[in-house]
């Protein structure tokens, strides 16, 4: 007897956090007993009434089996706690403690024990950690005594996590070619060398090389990455760094040659080899880099003589086994840098099967995915069926690093929480999706989805558009010359809504642009352009442009703001042009090749944020009919595969409806990627970018140059100078930029141009907005007056009340022109970057930039 002091215990890990106080009352109840060595302390079949605590030397507790022979289960130290378990179950002691060496424990009665755990929650939650330590360290055990009894059966199922397959699963191409090769070398005696990224299933080919031979040989398995163990589990958690190779070394010769009793470190008994043990058969040696070298001179050594010797005897042994080794890592440049046994590397090479990723045989991801359904819905006690298109396509269109076995995680994870008959898009978890590529595609939102899904959107926008269109064009060439509400609205509300929702919606616009509309209510050919003539696909664009170049300056020129007949001609215009145009070319011709309103969204799309495009691993790898969205009227002429950028799709969205394969995605995107698209510059779209600053420039500029007042609804129709004037500075301000181009040493202007033309779209687009912006500002106030005016509602409502103030929307103009600046000098030093532009190449752009937008304060 004796008593125990609080330093004592207060490193015990049962008693671990308790306050001192808790940690005095603990102590008061503890009583030092001493226990001379092989003396029992606790006695199995007693009740549980006490327990201890090692405080110093070792005990052991051993087990009666029911032959008599005396197990020794564990040995425990100082800190231990021993007895609890009964306690806390009421149950007898089922094995005996015996001291090992004289120890010191600390004695506390169950009573004692009960009251402090009720009234010390921490002690309570730190026996239940020391519990569950316990019952971890005990799994550990027993998995590791089970798998040392049945080290052979353990070895044979070592690919059990694999899916069963009589052939490898796949329709590429390569797949049907494997599986021949497979068949092949089954019937041959040759070692084979199996070779691929980590995933590819390398373990499965070498399977299906023996199951495809003679079934009455035997097969085993080995990795020898993970060998089994040679050493006791105490004596593997003090193994240091420096002696990992020697026990891995020692563990994979213990498994493929075996050895003699006290043969290997810690070994009990006599060991039979694998290669003694698959004598006849096959033996699969997975990821073979990982031998040891001396490992290999011995595999080496067997290869070559058909004998080999358990460690730790000197009998001759011999055995004829084939050998399929699977690697990760390429074994050629293993054995240039003396890292693999060249003679070894001979020898498994002469029959080399590589498997490909499932990254470059993307047409095998469905067939495996479905065929994965059967064992794993019987893993899982799930009766799932089938996966939807949309998880298809998203399978389908991850890279899979990991190849085929993290396609069978992900399945059998979307099995695991799919609750349906059917697997969905959010059932499926991979990495990096879906903003890992910077888009995120709005169609996997529901309410999108149906939106889109629905046959009338957007056509049904055109009961809305059309008849404005008409109102606008007839009262304008109809009504009143000046003061005219159409007319107002047409510039005010009409052009700022079209730049809008260019930027925001893309050419979402065109697919219910009221004169395309006209020209098919009225009967024009619903033929669609799918292959224009030659001059009209290269030059048709360019056309466009000057037109759109012409008519802003026409709208400067001739007063439109204020005259609204001159705005009801160029409406009326536009749409003859667009409807003779549909009657030669064919339906969407004018939109796709001429119209200059076309143009200007087209190129405002460049940066918008919205795009639709399609999934090309879907199509490349799931779609069998070529033509199949032509088939179904895409009236852009456009294959999924082509619909990759905004400059030509409308977002009419039958695309969305019609592929069965669900491919299409309309993406949110960074609206900066439209001007770092590589495949999408050209000198054409630099020229286009950089005139229409110019052109924004001249239209509210060459009034100020001739000497006149800024006038943003002008009744001063130009003169032939002005016009010389407005072509003029276009002209120079284009000019400017090609010389800026041509400043860069070493690299011709051409390529400069074109890489720092799109810059300007941002600044260009912006100004373009301004100006009418800036007439909404200045006038618009009048449009409900003149609306009630044109309406004959002047006696019944009060105009005064009903009339909005815009003046304060003055204010967003300034940090316009400055975001547009900012946005255009981003974009231009990411194409510097991008192109591998000196530093300084661009500066006389990134001048022009801010000229211009200082320009654009002084003029909008």
């Amino acid at each position: 007897m004796g008593t125990i002091s609080c330093e004592t215990i207060s490193g015990i890990r049962l008693f671990n956090g308790l306050a001192t106080d808790d940690l005095r009352q603990v102590a008061g109840r503890l009583e030092l007993r001493q226990f001379a060595a092989d003396e029992i302390i606790l006695s199995r079949n007693e009740p549980a009434m006490e327990l201890y605590v090692i405080l110093s030397g070792r005990i052991r507790v051993e087990l009666l089996d029911r032959s008599g022979q005396i197990l020794n289960l564990t040995e425990l130290g100082i800190g231990n706690v021993i007895g609890e378990r009964a306690i806390l179950t009421d149950e007898k002691r089922s094995a005996d403690v015996r001291a090992i060496t004289e120890v010191q424990a600390a004695r506390l009665t169950r009573e004692d024990f009960e009251e402090l755990l009720e009234r010390m929650p921490l002690l309570y939650a730190n026996m239940s950690r020391i519990l569950a330590a316990q019952l971890g360290s005990w799994a550990h055990r027993h998995q590791r005594e089970e798998s040392e009894h049945r080290e052979v059966i353990t070895n044979i199922i070592g690919w059990q996590l694999l899916p069963e397959f009589g052939e490898f699963p796949g329709i590429s191409p390569w797949v049907r070619l494997l599986n021949k090769r497979l068949e092949h070398l089954a019937g041959t005696r040759s070692h084979v060398l199996i070779l691929g990224e980590p995933g590819t299933w390398k373990d499965l080919a070498a399977r299906l090389i023996h199951f495809h031979s003679d079934d009455n040989r035997p097969v085993l398995f080995l990795d020898c990455a993970a060998p089994p163990p040679v050493l006791g589990e105490e004596c593997a958690a003090s193994e240091s760094a420096a002696q990992s190779s020697l026990l891995l070394g020692l563990a994979q010769e213990a498994a493929l040659f075996g050895h003699a009793p006290e043969g290997a470190v810690y070994a009990r008994r006599v060991r039979r080899g694998m290669i003694e043990l698959a004598a006849g058969g096959d033996m699969i040696l997975r990821n073979i880099d990982c031998l040891t070298p001396a490992v290999q001179e011995e595999l080496v050594e067997f290869m070559e003589s058909g004998h080999f010797t358990r460690r730790g005897e000197t009998k001759l042994r011999s055995g004829e086994v084939r050998i399929i080794a699977t690697s990760g890592k390429p074994l050629a440049p293993m054995v240039e840098n003396g890292k693999f046994n060249a003679v070894l590397f001979k020898k498994l090479s002469g029959e080399t099967v590589e498997l490909a990723p499932l990254r470059e045989r993307k047409k095998d991801i469905p067939v495996i995915a479905r065929s994965l359904l059967k064992s794993l819905n019987a893993k899982h006690h799930k009766n799932v069926r089938r996966l939807s298109q949309d998880a298809l396509n998203r399978l389908v269109d991850h890279d899979w690093p990991l190849n085929a076995s993290e396609l069978y995680q992900v399945v059998s994870r979307a099995v695991v929480v799919c609750n349906d008959d059917e697997i969905h898009p959010e059932h499926i978890s991979l990495q990096g999706h879906p903003f890992g590529d910077g888009h995120f595609d709005l169609l996997t939102l529901p309410a999108v989805e149906r939106l889109a899904r629905n046959p009338r959107f957007p056509r049904l926008l055109r009961y809305v558009t059309v008849p404005l269109f008409l109102a606008v064009t007839l009262y304008t060439l109809f009504g009143p010359p000046l003061n005219n509400a159409a007319n107002l609205a047409a510039w005010t509300i009409g052009w700022p809504a079209l730049l809008v929702t260019a930027f925001l919606f893309a050419r979402g616009w065109c697919s219910f642009c009221p004169m395309e509309a006209i020209g098919e209510y009225i009967g024009v050919s619903s033929r669609v352009v799918r292959d224009p003539a030659p001059w009209l696909r290269r030059w048709g664009p360019t056309l466009s442009f000057v037109a759109l170049v012409l008519i802003l300056l026409a709208e400067q020129a001739t007063g439109m703001f204020t005259y609204a007949g001159a705005t009801g001609l160029l409406l009326f215009g536009i749409l003859c042009a667009t409807v003779s145009a549909d009657l030669v070319i064919g339906r969407r011709g004018w939109c796709k090749f001429l119209c200059p309103l076309g143009r200007i969204v087209s190129l405002v799309s460049r940066i918008s944020p919205l795009e639709m495009h399609s999934n090309h691993n879907v199509c490349l790898s799931r779609c069998r009919v070529d033509d199949c969205i032509k088939e179904k009227g895409c009236p852009m002429g456009l294959h999924p595969s082509g619909v990759d950028s905004s400059d030509h799709c409308v977002l009419c969205l039958n695309c969305v409806r019609s592929c069965p394969h669900h491919s299409m995605q309309l993406d949110l995107r960074n609206p900066t990627w439209g001007g770092f698209n590589r495949a999408r510059r050209g000198l054409r779209e630099a020229f286009f970018s950089t005139t229409l600053v110019g052109v924004v420039i001249a239209a509210k500029g060459t009034p100020l140059a001739a000497g006149r007042h800024i006038e943003i609804f002008s009744r001063t129709l130009w003169s032939v100078t002005d016009y010389l004037v407005a072509l003029a500075i276009v002209a120079g301000f284009t000019l400017l930029t090609m010389l800026a181009s041509a400043t860069v040493r070493g690299t011709g202007w051409r390529q400069v141009f074109t890489t720092s033309g799109l810059a300007y779209l941002p600044l260009a687009a912006a100004g373009l907005f301004l100006i009418f912006f800036r007439a909404l500002v200045e006038g618009g106030a009048a449009l409900v007056p003149l609306m009630i005016d044109a309406l004959g509602l002047d006696g019944r409502l009060d105009a005064a009340r009903l009339t909005p103030e815009f003046g304060t929307l003055r204010l967003l103009i300034y940090p316009l022109i400055l975001l547009a600046a900012l946005f255009s000098l981003k974009i231009l030093g990411k194409l510097q970057r991008q192109d591998g532009l000196p530093g300084g190449a661009l500066a006389g752009h990134r001048v022009l930039i801010v000229a211009a937008a200082t320009v654009f304060v002084a003029i909008l």
